[in-house]
């Protein structure tokens, strides 16, 4: 990432050096034939002159501008996309880790502590704990061995691990999904790494 920056920092010197070259070597140009014209023509050529010089200048303000405004619109999306591949292959990985995790030995003591505690927090009246289908057999388990009291439902989406509480008597849910925190995660990402592009 940092030479990807580099590049593209080398890449919009080297663009601005070339422009502000170009435009003093027109200006240059500019002026001498300004002299020219000074020394050989009456008052009328001369404002003429001044009038072409005027305008040339103005032509190329704009396309200096346009050319600069064009590299740094194309630098900044470069990044754009260089980030987003970092932040995809970094929470790609992080996903294939979570999911070897659900599938690990230290899954379902683990989610049974989250369990006990999501509980107590609901509090007391109707629960339902969604699961992913993969998980409605471990959660079963941990119900009878908890002798807990709460319904069961699988989740219409891939939570990845987890679960969300819902206590129907409060109208709350509490989502202890693997895909939320995820998500807050891939949220946070950018702020935490500094990897804003500005």
């Amino acid at each position: 990432m940092e030479k990807t920056l580099v590049k593209l920092g080398k890449f919009s010197e080297m663009v601005m050096q070339d422009a502000y070259r170009k435009k003093n070597e027109r200006i240059r140009q500019a002026e001498k034939e300004k002299e020219e014209l000074i020394a050989s023509s009456e008052l009328q050529y001369l404002q003429k002159a001044y009038e072409k010089i005027q305008e040339a200048v103005r032509k190329f303000d704009k396309e200096y501008n346009e050319e600069i405004s064009k590299a740094i619109v194309e630098s900044k999306e470069a990044m754009f996309n260089r980030r987003d591949e970092i932040v995809r292959s970094v929470f790609d990985n992080v996903r294939k880790r979570l999911q070897e995790f659900v599938r690990g030995k230290e899954y379902p003591n683990y989610i049974e502590e989250r369990l006990k505690a999501a509980i107590r927090e609901a509090g007391d009246g109707k629960l339902l704990v969604t699961v992913n289908e993969e998980d409605m057999a471990l959660f079963s388990e941990i119900r009878t061995r908890l002798g807990a009291d709460f319904e069961l439902s699988e989740s219409d989406e891939d939570i990845i691990g987890g679960f969300l509480i819902t206590n129907r008597d409060k109208g709350l849910v509490w989502d202890y999904s693997f895909l939320s925190r995820l998500d807050r995660e891939r949220a946070d990402f950018l702020v935490r790494t500094g990897l804003s592009i500005e």
